[in-house]
Formats: structure tokens, sequence, C-alpha cells
């Protein structure tokens, strides 16, 4: 008894030519017993087909050929099969290849159960309608057919997991078992199937490092328009089969080059990375701008002019992220410019995703903007809160950031200033320490967002219960003590505190993670030199809860 398993073939090389059949080919786990049916398991190949084989014999010159059996039974080929001929005539070994009766039997066993319990449901219904009058409102014959229609639905998704899916790799192993008989290291097969299979097999092809191209069909009717009768069609008119061979495009790996930083690279980026479908991410740590320059070059130029290349900026140093982006920026040349994500920890899309949220709820308290609004960023010196800094100022808010540290938060509001360029309203540093100076810069506030160090709680419960009502406060901290005591993660629009309410980390977490993905999918899409910031991601997250974009000033 085989068991189903897929490996490469050592010390050998396969093309797979995929040949599309002349009919689709049937196949149920059923095999249909009606004996009405034209055709039933008789599989009818034209005259055109035939000669169509026959030429891509001669042509590509198949060390082997395998056929998708479908629901014809496993038996010996008969020798007076003119199909068949076409092969033995020519000393070619053919053969059927498809799931074993016994494997089949196995997987579709609860496929069998599910199909006696539809049938029952089947004759309840029956029943029921005998009974009485059925009418729309019937809760109980609703549930009848509503759970009936749900087997059915799940029975026919199951059944098309072995159709496609599970019978594809039978085949493959089928055309693998064919292939280690034959004593050649480079081999050519024919895999005469249904059309529908050849994404299955593409993918499993591609998977064991088997080359495939594929060769599509067409059928032309010629004088037909002149015939008025079936034997008038018969006489007069022509089928023609031409082959249409599509070559593959081969594909270009979607590379990503990661600079952070770091002593390490994030797993969080890495892995959206993956996620958003990237083939490749390289992740290079400990990087500094000085040395970035080298690197995109090389990957610049050992790569066709408009290939799938990205370049993203991470690591918790944002002044030198921001080196690095600039020194990336400027290493790229046309023709082979790329796109280039920019996202310090996580920064631009994290603060991003805080404005946005903020917003949303906002217009729920029927503040339909931030502009002119008090805007306390609490740990506004760190990488996040920086740019919710520059973005809140881009939308004319009141901006002040706070730290402990007097003339570090004096320095980054000036930086941030000239960042955030004219037309910006003034963004202020502040000096807090205790909980007198926190409360004299908060209790005016309209909007306050929490984005310190994990583990750190920056206001008190007794200090959030002084502050006046209106007000709507955001915490980033995900890690107990939260920032904001009373803030919970999961909050969202939460009324914690008299007219205060609180939006949580898990909720702006969230709303990052689609930015990011959304971010990176895009820049798989674009060409030439495109800079995917705050500016860019701010957008995207306004689109995502608002409906649409929100412009901010560059």
């Amino acid at each position: 008894m085989q068991v189903l398993e897929l490996k490469p073939l050592k010390n050998k090389k396969l093309k797979i030519k995929l040949v599309e059949s002349e009919f689709p080919v049937d196949w149920s786990l059923e095999v249909p017993n009606n004996q009405t049916e034209v055709l039933g398991d008789t599989f009818f190949i034209s005259r055109q087909y035939l000669a169509l084989i026959t030429d891509l014999i001669k042509k590509e010159r198949p060390d082997f050929v395998v056929e998708d059996k479908g629901i014809r039974p496993f038996v010996e080929t008969n020798g007076d099969d003119e199909f068949v001929k076409i092969f033995s005539e020519e000393g070619i070994p053919y053969s059927l290849v498809d799931i074993p009766e016994y494997a089949l039997d196995y997987i579709s066993l609860p496929l069998t159960n599910k199909k006696e319990l539809i049938e029952k449901f089947d004759v309840e219904i029956k029943n029921y309608k005998e009974k009485r009058t059925v009418y729309y409102n019937d809760l109980h014959f609703q549930q009848l057919v509503l759970w009936k229609q749900y087997l059915k639905d799940e029975y026919k998704e199951e059944e098309n997991e072995i159709r496609y899916k599970i019978r594809e790799a039978w085949m493959m192993m089928g055309i693998l078992k064919f292939a280690k008989l034959l004593d050649k290291r480079h081999l050519v097969t024919l895999f005469i199937c249904d059309k529908r299979h050849f994404e299955g097999i593409l993918f499993l092809a591609k998977e064991l490092d088997i080359e495939c191209d594929i060769i599509n069909i067409k059928k032309i009717a010629k004088n037909f328009d002149k015939a008025t009768s079936v034997s008038g069609i018969m006489k007069k008119s022509v089928i023609e089969i031409m082959p249409i061979k599509i070559k593959k495009k081969p594909k270009e790996e979607k590379i990503i080059y990661f600079f952070d930083t770091d002593e390490y690279c994030s797993p969080f980026d890495t892995n959206m990375g993956y996620d958003a479908g990237f083939d490749v991410v390289l992740p290079f740590p400990r990087m500094t701008a000085d040395r970035v320059e080298k690197l995109v070059q090389d990957a610049m130029f050992s790569r066709r002019m408009g290939a799938p290349t990205v370049y993203f900026i991470g690591g918790s140093n944002v002044e030198e992220s921001d080196k690095i982006a600039d020194a990336v920026l400027n290493a790229l040349v046309p023709p082979f410019e790329s796109p280039v994500i920019i996202d310090p920890r996580g920064a631009h899309t994290t603060a991003s995703a805080i404005v946005a949220k903020t917003i949303e709820i906002a217009r729920m308290h029927r503040i339909n903007a931030l502009a002119n609004k008090k805007l306390v960023i609490l740990g506004g010196t760190g990488p996040v809160g920086q740019i919710c800094a520059l973005i809140g100022s881009k939308l004319q808010a009141k901006v002040y950031i706070t730290s402990r540290r007097e003339k570090a938060v004096k320095s980054i509001a000036e930086e941030l200033m000239k960042k955030a360029g004219k037309g910006a309203s003034q963004i202020n540093g502040v000096v807090v320490i205790t909980d007198e100076e926190k409360f004299e810069v908060l209790k005016d506030a309209d909007i306050i967002w929490s984005v310190g160090k994990a583990g750190i709680q920056l206001v008190s419960k007794k200090l959030m219960k002084r502050l006046p009502s209106n007000k709507i406060v955001v915490d980033l901290n995900l890690v107990p003590p939260y920032g904001i005591e009373g803030i919970k993660p999961n909050f969202n629009n939460k009324e914690f505190c008299s007219g205060i309410y609180g939006i949580g980390a898990l909720e702006i977490g969230r709303l990052k993670y689609k930015i990011e993905n959304k971010i990176l999918k895009e820049a798989t899409t674009r060409k030439g030199k495109v800079i995917f910031d705050y500016n860019i991601a701010f957008r995207y997250a306004a689109k995502m809860i608002l409906g649409s974009e929100i412009e901010i000033i560059h």
C-alpha cells in the first residue's frame, strides 16, 4: 500500500508538458451509474485531437506520457485503443494517474457519513411538508433547510478538496514514480489532464523543482454556418484543434531588504514581510547610514530593472533610521529605483493608527477634526511620540510633547518643527515630572496620547479623576502597569472617568497591523522611487476606518 509522499527527484531533471484534455475530465466521489448518459465513463476522442497528440509527440519527443484517469476504472490499457496505440507505436510508455481506490475510500469516509446525514435531512423535510402546510416563518422548517444546505456546502467543499489538491498530489506522485523507473537524467513527459488542474500541478512542480510548460487547445469549426442539418454538419463541417503553447513567465522573487539599527532585526516586521507575500526577507541588523549605500547598490544592480525589490528601514534609533533612509534614497538611481518603506520600530504605522483611531472616536463625540484642539503626547520624545507630533502638527492641532528631560524635549520639539515644515502648527516641548506639572498640562487638553515605554505608568487614576471631562485618551501600553491607570488594552471609546473616553493598545495594534500589511503589499506593486512613510501610512489608516483619505501637508 502506497503512502502519499512527494520528494524532489534525485540526480534527475524533469520537465512536464501540461496538455489540455479535449473535453473536461469528469470526476466525483460517486461514479455515475445513470445509463441514460451519452458518454457515461466512456472517453471519446476526436480524430483531430488524436492528430494533435501525434504531432506533439513528434515535436516534443516525451520519455513517457501520463493522463488524468478521471472516473475511468484503473484497468490495463487496451492495445486496440487508438489513443494508447499512438504511444505504443512510438515506444513511449503510457499510464493513467490518479488517487488509488484504497486511499480514496479512506479519505472519503467522513464524506460518506455526511452524505447519509444529508439524505436523512431530505427525508425529514419531505415528511414535514407532507404532514402540514409550511409557512415561510416556520422556524423548525427553516432550521431543517438551513442545516441541509450547510451540510451540502460543506460536502461540496470537502469533495473539491479531494478533487483538486489531494488528487493532484497523487497524480504528481505517479509522475515522479514513473520518472524514477526510467534510466535517464533529463526527462520530458506529457501530462494530459483537465485544465482545471493546471494551477495545482504548477504549484507542486515549483515546490519540487520541476519545470513546466502549458499547452492549451483551441477548437475551430469551419463551414459550420453552411450546414442546415446534423448530417450536413457531419459531412461538410470540419473541426480543427490547434495547440496554443503558453510559456510561463519566469517568476521573479519579491525581495525586501530590511535595514535595522538594532542588535537584531525585529521579528514582528520580518514576519509581516512574509505574511504580506514577500518571497525573501533579508535582514541587516546593526545598520548605519555610512554602510547602507554599498548594500543598496549591490541589491539594485544585481536585479532586472523593475524586478520587485523593496527597502525597509527600521530600528529603535530614530535619528539613525532617518539618516539610513536618506542614504538609501540617495543611492537609488534611475532606472533601477524601488519603493522605500520607513517605519522605525513601527513608529510611522503605529502613530498613523493612533491619529486615525482618535479622529474616528472624536467624531462620535462631535469633534470633526484635530485642528485647534490641544493635543498632549505623554512620552512624546520616543519614536512613536515624535511621529504622532508631526501628524498632529500637520493637522493643525496644538501639540505638546512631554518628557522628564528638559534639554531633550526642547531640542526634539525644535527638530520636529523643522521636519513638519511650513503650514504646520507649533510643537511645544514641556517638562513634566510631578503630578501637579502633569495636571497643569493635561487639564485643558482635548486629546491625550500616552506613548511611553512599556510597563511604566505615566498618569494615575487619582490624577485622571481630577481632570475636567470631554477628553479622549489613548494608551499604547500593553504591559501592566498601563500608561494611564484605568484604561485596559481592549477599551474602544470606553468611558473610564467622568466624560473621559479611553482607547486601548489592542485597538491601536489591530489597525497598525492592517496599515503595515497594506503598505507592504502595495510596495510590491509599485515601480520607481516611492516613499512609504507616515504621510502615506496615515492616508491608508484614515481610508480604512474613516472611509476617506485625509491629506496632511508635506
